[in-house]
């Protein structure tokens, strides 16, 4: 599964108590974690997440108060039964500002067993308000017991990954997403002048980008933008100039209906 079949699912309203994240790329299982909290605590209509209600707002800032990270302790190697009981005692209070509270647990995998013993109950016979996210690079780690409670998300390997400062590459979705067909030429004009290699690992993080982004837009259009991201990169790959792939993916942006013919 990658990122885009899980947006797909809560798209369709699928939303699991608990889950396990798991896959080989960090930053990836980061993104699912938010992805899966933004849905858990959107106030707007679906399909969730809305993207534009105050929770989602809030989400996406990493400011809402019902939503929590669970860390390992400085210099700690595992997470303590003690830890646990606090985080276990805590899921039954009620939300702050929304409809659900959020516990995303790091290093889930470090759980010692007795941590992990003190989660089962509550695993097992969760508060209906609350969605519980365990992100483990080793789920194998976890007793059987856990994750048999938990819906698992084993996200697929991905070239490029999301960086913290790489905002521009969002920023470039959306122009090419605007409608406008300056802001889509301006956009183009930005990628013609990368390198075919560099190009290749825009597009790979614009496809990223578009799987979280797209759960807030019609299926054709997301359908029809992976349509010209994926021609585009097979057209780099038959060594097509920077310029002419450009050119390309202006046309599908800007006449999508010449495109598709």
């Amino acid at each position: 599964m990658d990122i885009s079949q899980l947006a797909s699912r809560l798209r369709e309203g699928r939303l699991f108590h608990s889950y396990i994240i798991t896959g080989a790329d960090s930053g990836a299982i980061e993104d699912a974690a938010n992805l899966v909290a933004q849905a858990a605590v959107c106030s707007g209509d679906p399909p969730l997440p809305c993207g534009k209600c105050r929770d989602c707002r809030k989400a996406l800032r990493g400011i809402h108060p019902d939503i929590s990270h669970v860390e390992l302790a400085k210099d700690a190697k595992e997470h303590t039964v003690d830890s646990m009981r606090v985080l276990r005692a805590a899921a039954y209070v009620s939300p702050n500002e929304g409809s659900r509270s959020v516990y995303i647990i790091h290093a889930a995998d470090a759980m010692n067993v007795q941590a992990q013993n003190a989660m089962l109950k509550v695993l097992e016979e969760p508060p209906g308000h609350v969605v519980f996210i365990l992100l483990a690079n080793n789920p194998e780690r976890l007793l059987p017991t856990v994750r048999s409670r938990c819906e698992t998300v084993r996200l697929v390997t991905a070239s490029g990954s999301i960086q913290d400062d790489d905002t521009q590459a969002a920023a470039l979705l959306e122009d090419l997403l605007s409608g406008d067909p300056l802001i889509i030429c301006q956009a183009c004009l930005t990628l013609e002048k990368l390198s075919r290699l560099e190009f290749t690992t825009v597009l790979d993080r614009l496809r990223r980008y578009l799987a979280i982004s797209g759960i807030n837009m019609e299926p054709v259009a997301v359908s029809r933008a992976r349509k010209i991201f994926d021609t585009a990169s097979k057209y780099l790959e038959a060594n097509v100039s920077s310029g002419h792939v450009s050119g390309l993916i202006m046309a599908g942006f800007v006449d999508p209906d010449h495109f598709d013919k």
